[in-house]
């Protein structure tokens, strides 16, 4: 009997959000400022990243063969797709609100994925021959983007408990209802690479040029951020100080946010030919916080219905 190509076992939901960008400090994490930054840079790459997550696994669907997985990667594109959307909302009414240059921000990751990612990279038509293995690379990329994407939620929910630990409430469940969500979808993109390709050789390829990548644009979108704060030191705003490392790894030391050895590790256990994101994480930890976030509009009118209801017990008792 075959293997299922969907590991997923669990149901994955599309959730409407809704966060209020009224009073939230560009600080928001009050104990490590760099760490604020750190975080909020994955606004801009999301953006821009979840859209083209979107369009590579709609342009998969026609070559998965596995009902089950197609429905995943459809609930996938759906979740994805309020992703970027919420987070262009925040970049909207949170970030252009202390002056940050959303211009110079943008530039950077839209040259990887509007310009290089592209069915025709950098404008080059591709022969007919090459464009299936074109898509099935950047399928692959996506794999093994959201390794590190369903990491992070798994640290982010079993290690940076930002709320609790008095960061600002709205942006700490932004990214923590994301980071959720990362999790809870974390076995669809890889599932459907497996199907349409499963070829390691390409895998291991596309992640040793992913990783890299990936941490620069953490390091230089923290970096950028930095430069509209003048409470962080100068030394710390280039990625060629040492002193902007070790402000990066003290912020994981204190687990605020995912420093340079924390990306080694997690790339490297994407090399195992036996890996699966689904043993990477919790997806229990995701669902549960996902059933309470403030910014899940289903949970505010669900939290609404219970609090008319005791009310009206209270009433009649």
């Amino acid at each position: 009997m075959s293997k299922a190509a969907s590991k997923a076992d669990w149901e994955m939901i599309p959730r409407k959000v809704d966060f209020k960008w009224d009073v939230s400090p560009l600080q928001w994490i009050p104990q490590d400022p760099f760490a604020s930054h750190g975080i909020n840079h994955f606004s801009f790459t999301l953006v821009r990243g979840e859209f083209f997550f979107c369009r590579m696994l709609n342009q998969a669907l026609p070559y998965i063969t596995d009902e089950k997985l197609k429905q995943d990667a459809k609930i996938f594109i759906r979740q994805e797709a309020i992703h970027s959307q919420a987070h262009k909302v925040s970049i909207d009414e949170y970030l252009v609100r202390y002056g940050v240059n959303t211009t110079e921000q943008y530039q950077r990751v839209v040259k990887i994925f509007d310009n290089f990612l592209l069915d025709d990279p950098l404008g080059y038509k591709l022969p007919k021959r090459l464009q299936r293995g074109w898509l099935n690379l950047r399928v692959g990329v996506v794999a093994a983007a959201e390794h590190f994407t369903s990491g992070l939620g798994q640290y982010v929910l079993t290690r940076s408990h930002w709320e609790a630990r008095g960061c600002d409430p709205v942006v700490s469940d932004l990214f923590t209802w994301h980071s959720a969500e990362e999790v809870e979808h974390r076995t669809v993109a890889f599932d459907v690479y497996q199907n349409i390709c499963g070829n390691y050789a390409l895998r291991a390829l596309v992640m040793g040029i992913t990783a890299p990548l990936f941490t620069y644009l953490m390091a230089a979108g923290t970096v950028q951020l930095a430069m509209h704060d003048s409470s962080i030191p100068k030394k710390q705003k280039s990625i060629w100080r040492p002193a902007f490392w070790k402000a990066w790894h003290h912020s994981d030391l204190n687990s605020y946010v995912p420093g340079p050895l924390w990306y080694l590790v997690t790339t490297l256990r994407y090399f195992k030919p036996s890996y699966h994101p689904y043993y990477e994480a919790s997806t229990e930890l995701a669902q549960a916080y996902l059933s309470q976030s403030k910014g899940v509009v289903d949970n505010q009118q669900t939290s609404q219905v219970s609090k008319k209801q005791e009310v009206a017990q209270q009433v009649n008792a």
